[in-house]
């Protein structure tokens, strides 16, 4: 059992100068923090498990377009060679004589009279080509 508390005197004051001290009741102020401090680190555990969540799936998706680019980038090699193929000489010669095509003879220069003189005019030149053009059957 505990004695009840006597109020405080100070030193040099006198027991009737209806002074006293209040001494405040003890308070457990210490859970709040406690309540806080747990309630922050849980948050802060969560936020740290979903940016790695996060960090992984971004890689996921990286990982994903470097191998749909790799799988792109091979189809375009395999385009570009064909595209050669299909140019290649022998093919086309081989392909014109299928259709029937055959080297010519003889082969036949035609030379445009009046075109290809030193100094005369474009418009000159223009005409003549036409009256040639136009002469022909």
């Amino acid at each position: 059992m505990t004695a009840p508390a006597a109020p405080y005197r100070a030193p040099g004051v006198s027991a009737g100068a209806g002074y006293r001290v209040a001494i405040a009741p003890r308070r457990r102020a210490g859970w709040r923090a406690w309540v806080l401090l747990g309630v922050t680190t849980v948050a802060a555990f969560f936020l740290m498990i979903w940016s790695r969540i996060a960090l992984d799936h971004t890689a996921f998706v990286l990982q994903e377009v470097e191998r749909e680019t790799s799988a792109e980038w091979s189809r375009h090699k395999d385009l570009e060679l064909e595209v050669a193929r299909l140019q290649a000489p022998e093919r086309i010669v081989e392909a014109a004589t299928e259709m029937g095509m055959v080297y010519p003879d003889t082969v036949r220069t035609v030379e445009v009279a009046g075109l290809g003189g030193g100094g005369s005019e474009t418009e000159e030149r223009w005409v003549d080509l036409k009256a040639v053009l136009g002469a022909q059957p």
